[in-house]
């Protein structure tokens, strides 16, 4: 009884203290993540004291990461991490290979510390927060652009290296004996992955199917949860950690069509858990040793960021990413990561790092996860910023070598510029090539660049941000620019230096939300196209139609939609609910089809001589002869073999009608 009172206590200190500093986060326009920091350092031991059993709400923060990394299996399903795989296995993979180099020449130059201890140190500084990047991320909807999608990639390969570090770690602290048990670790996490991939192919389809038959949520939601603990307490067991297991078991279910149902029946507490997680966070920070060791924690936060920059943007701009999306990319992954802090933990076992220097160094890392917010708000101006000091003659000779701009002599004259050649941008395109008019695309993808210009498409690798790009190719001379990009300030910052250049441009943005039409149309945008409202004006015309309102009215209301810039929905005076009566009489108004079969004595005769009108009400609107429908046919049209006859008539006229047709058959 003890215990639950505890747990009950600990939980509603937790939420009474998360309440107000979330929502003056909220107030203050800065991430809900800084509240919830905020509430574990005032209700931590260094704090009021609060929580006396900080063990218990770091095992509920475990769960959170455990959840997070199941989700983020389900969004990163076999077919994606293969789409991904120069963000998972380059871009990664030369991060944390730079960062460890880095870390490791200091260590050796400045520090004069063993090499395996300068190795470990490097991979602590390469981890960044999966957890706080990936909610800032989806926060902001930039989770599927250019930066986003490499901030992601880079995350999953450090998720997945953190295995191979801890299996390493009696290696680096010179336990030879230990060479063998890596190996065999290394043998065992091959053999989960194969054996959970046969699992996600033959078993978990199965398994689902009949779940789902039984319409019991319950019963999925008690599936989905003991398949995720399951695997991750099976992982564990393997000498691996419980947050792979939850990411394989996240990357089984993917393959199967219950993903997303999945992930909408544990995120409210996936939500809840992760919001414990950086409670916990909190819960490590000593504000009074912080204060004691002022200038230590952060000169060691400086060095960590200087050297996390360069590494990070080192291997971004080496796997063909503009200087933009790079920069982007470094802001997102400067802090130092919550896999960092179970790393150190372990390694203390081993004796790699000292009592005093783990202190410090968490000290420095939750400083960097509390300012990581603020640096990523401002993540944009700032890569502005440093762009605009960028000389221009500088910036030219980057995009030459990475073969954005080719020294050809193509003239750009009444032209369309199309940004991004996603699904959106490939229809544009479709429709200008078959107009035979004139276009030019500019994509920051170099695997789509390189397969499409060997098509022969009229497609350059280049960041239409930058102005120089944009003058590169005529945006003064062209008729009309498109930008089918997801990432909207992207977006912005691209309307804006092309109305500047070109009073006259035609601009079409494509966007995500309503909301961010307003903004796109001050900076000069003609068009906005937002994917959240075309759905809706679908979702609304199809409702219409079931109120059998007439096609011509509903696209009069879809006409005033789009020309008010989607603020109509609000001012449409013309459709009331009682105004949908006055079509209420269609809804007893059907259609059905009657083919003459080669044997009726309907055949020969004409719509005049079965008289179905007068027999039955229901009228023949048209008849489909082979290939060719004669609409309206006129009374003394003779029917033959194979016609199908098309009726219009009440419901139960129609039953009457069709009765009356087959008695020509007998």
């Amino acid at each position: 009884m003890e215990n639950l009172i505890e747990l009950l206590r600990s939980f509603l200190f937790i939420f009474v203290v998360c309440i107000p500093t979330v929502l003056l986060a909220i107030r203050l326009n800065i991430s809900p993540i800084i509240g919830f920091l905020i509430a574990g350092v005032l209700i931590g031991p260094s704090g009021v004291g609060l929580l006396k059993d900080a063990h218990l709400i770091e095992t509920l923060a475990e769960m959170g990461v455990i959840f997070l990394m199941f989700t983020i299996g389900i969004e990163f399903s076999i077919k994606k991490l293969i789409a991904y795989r120069n963000e998972v296995l380059f871009t990664g993979f030369l991060q944390v290979s730079f960062t460890v180099v880095l870390i490791v020449i200091l260590s050796l130059v400045f520090l004069k510390i063993p090499l395996s201890n300068g190795i470990f140190y490097g991979f602590l500084v390469a981890m960044s927060s999966t957890a706080l990047v990936l909610k800032m991320l989806m926060d902001r909807g930039e989770i599927n652009t250019p930066y986003g999608r490499s901030a992601f990639g880079v995350l999953i390969f450090q998720d997945l290296a953190v295995v191979f570090i801890i299996l390493i770690l009696p290696v680096l602290a010179g336990k030879d004996a230990h060479l063998v048990r890596l190996l065999f670790s290394i043998a065992k996490s091959f053999g989960l992955l194969m054996f959970l991939f046969l699992v996600a192919y033959y078993v978990v389809p199965y398994l689902f199917h009949q779940i789902v038959k039984t319409r019991s949520r319950e019963l999925f939601l008690m599936t989905i949860l003991a398949l995720v603990l399951g695997t991750a307490f099976f992982s564990y067991k393997l000498g691996l950690s419980l947050a792979l297991g939850a990411f394989l078991a996240g990357m089984v279910i993917s393959e199967s069509d219950y993903a997303y149902q999945s992930i909408a029946e544990i995120k409210p507490l996936k939500d809840l858990l992760m919001a414990i997680f950086f409670v916990s966070v909190g819960l490590l920070v000593n504000p009074k040793f912080l204060w004691e060791h002022f200038l230590t924690t952060f000169l060691l936060l400086g060095a960590i960021l200087v050297v996390k920059f360069l590494g990070i943007f080192l291997a971004t701009l080496l796997v063909n990413k503009t200087l933009r999306v790079s920069l982007l990319t470094t802001f997102y992954l400067l802090q130092i990561g919550e896999f960092s802090f179970v790393l150190a933990l372990e390694s203390k076992k081993f004796g790699l790092i000292s009592e005093e220097f783990y202190q410090v160094f968490i000290g420095a890392s939750i400083v960097s996860l509390f300012i990581t917010p603020f640096w990523i708000q401002f993540s944009h101006n700032i890569t502005d910023f440093i762009l605009s000091r960028v000389s221009p003659k500088l910036y030219r000779r980057y995009q030459k070598r990475k073969s954005l701009i080719k020294e050809d002599k193509t003239i750009f004259k009444d032209h369309t510029i199309v940004v991004g050649f996603g699904v959106a941008g490939k229809n544009v395109v479709y429709g200008l090539k078959s107009l035979k008019i004139p276009y030019v695309i500019l994509e920051m993808n170099p695997i789509t660049v390189k397969k499409y210009k060997q098509k022969g498409e009229p497609i350059y690798f280049g960041d239409a941000t930058n102005r120089e790009i944009l003058l590169k190719f005529g945006i003064r001379e062209a008729k009309a620019l498109v930008i089918s990009m997801s990432d909207v300030i992207a977006a912005r910052k691209i309307v804006s230096i092309a109305r500047k250049e070109n009073p006259q441009l035609y601009i079409i943005v494509r966007s995500r939300f309503v909301a961010e039409i307003e903004e796109l149309i001050k900076l000069g945008a003609d068009e906005v196209i937002p994917e959240e409202f075309e759905v809706s004006i679908e979702i609304f015309a199809k409702v219409l139609e079931t109120y059998k309102v007439p096609r011509n009215v509903i696209y009069e209301l879809l006409d005033n939609l789009r020309s008010k810039h989607y603020k109509a929905f609000r001012s449409i005076q013309d459709l009331k609910f009682e105004n949908l009566e006055n079509f209420e009489f269609l809804k007893e108004v059907n259609t059905q089809n009657f083919l003459v079969k080669e044997n009726s004595r309907l055949v020969g005769k004409s719509i005049k001589d079965i008289a179905l009108r007068t027999k039955t009400g229901v009228t023949i609107i048209a008849i489909k002869r082979g290939l060719e429908i004669k609409v309206n046919p006129s009374p003394e049209e003779r029917i033959e073999k194979g016609d199908v006859l098309i009726l219009i008539g009440k419901e139960e006229d129609l039953s009457k009608a069709l009765i009356y047709l087959k008695e020509f058959e007998t």
